[in-house]
């Protein structure tokens, strides 16, 4: 199994655009794709390219990488780190969210 970081997906529509593509790829059997975990998970032929699936998945917009590799700079979206720190306050609430308003005036 071959796991991608990918960032920029912000809904259902994302991630099954991103795993559509990926299945597009010579070599990938199956792709499930979380646009929550900003992940996909692969299974491949052997000798599939990783720079094949990165590259399916920059021609709609998003940026991947494998799992197990360095990022290349050290910036990620501003939507993906507070998505992370909202799931983190979420946890042990027993899957009630708080009501956020923003006020303004």
């Amino acid at each position: 199994m071959t796991h991608l970081k990918i960032t920029g997906m912000t809904c259902d529509s994302c991630a099954a655009h991103v795993k559509e593509a990926l299945e597009k790829v010579p070599g990938v059997q199956s792709a499930i794709v979380s646009y929550a975990k900003g992940a996909a998970q692969l299974a491949l032929d052997p000798g599939t390219a990783p720079d094949a699936l990165t590259a399916a998945v920059a021609g709609l917009g998003y940026k991947a990488m494998l799992a197990d590799a360095p990022p290349t700079d050290n910036r990620t979206g501003l939507f993906d780190k507070v998505r992370g720190w909202m799931g983190a306050a979420d946890k042990g609430s027993g899957g009630e969210r708080p009501l956020q308003v923003a006020v303004i005036g």
